[in-house]
């Protein structure tokens, strides 16, 4: 009869101890604009609000940025030790992914502009047309598109995913994976994107591609 009672405790401490593991993914959200993705939980979220002022073109003194920020959401995470947003945009090395996202509102100009291709050059020149108008004003080189997917998810949403090679100023290959959606009427932008040194991203594949495939988006 003893037996069955180690048997039993022995269970219960497996269980006990699944239950106190750590979690394998932080999902990260915004409920009120019904969108969400997952990362690893080891990642650290990080602030946005340099990297917002970088990829706006704002002014951070400007009367501007204060309306950008009550506008846009946005959320990082690193997993680098140092975590830093300006990571998704430096030229040097990022041997550590990073994600970033965004939701944020687009100009009537913006609404009228909006395509796949607007959306596939909507951080770095990705099209022929975009990389030639681009090449007298960038330092970026060796560009290679990895894969490029329409996408129709549910509500009307359209966009797509690219995910697309530059060498940077520091001379090393940078991968990009990118998620670019907008709403039914073109008026808002819902984006994903990934980056680590090409290096990385052949190495930690899985890991990012789920975090990529992950990022859904249910409101409009």
């Amino acid at each position: 009869m003893v037996k069955p009672k180690i048997h039993i405790l022995a269970v219960a401490a497996i269980l006990f101890t699944a239950a106190c593991a750590a979690p394998e993914y932080t999902y990260v959200k915004n409920s009120g604009q019904k969108t969400y993705f997952k990362v690893p939980h080891d990642w650290r979220q990080t602030a946005t609000d340099s990297l917002d002022d970088a990829l706006s073109g704002t002014n951070p003194d400007s009367a501007t940025k204060a309306a950008r920020q009550r506008a846009w959401w946005s959320v990082a995470y690193d997993a680098s030790t140092s975590p830093d947003a300006r990571h998704l945009v430096i030229n040097g090395v990022t041997d550590q992914p990073i994600v970033y996202a965004r939701i944020s509102p687009l100009s009537q100009t913006q609404q009228n502009a909006v395509s796949l291709d607007m959306l596939r050059n909507i951080i770095l020149p990705v099209t022929d047309d975009a990389r030639q108008a681009a090449t007298a004003s960038t330092d970026l080189t060796d560009f290679e598109l990895l894969h490029d997917e329409v996408l129709a998810p549910r509500n009307g949403l359209r966009g797509v995913r690219v995910v697309f090679d530059y060498v940077l100023g520091s001379g090393v290959m940078h991968t990009f994976d990118q998620t670019a959606l907008v709403n039914n009427d073109n008026s808002k932008l819902y984006l994903l994107i990934i980056r680590c040194s090409t290096a990385c991203y052949k190495a930690r594949y899985d890991e990012l591609d789920t975090i990529a495939t992950s990022f859904t988006v249910r409101s409009q």
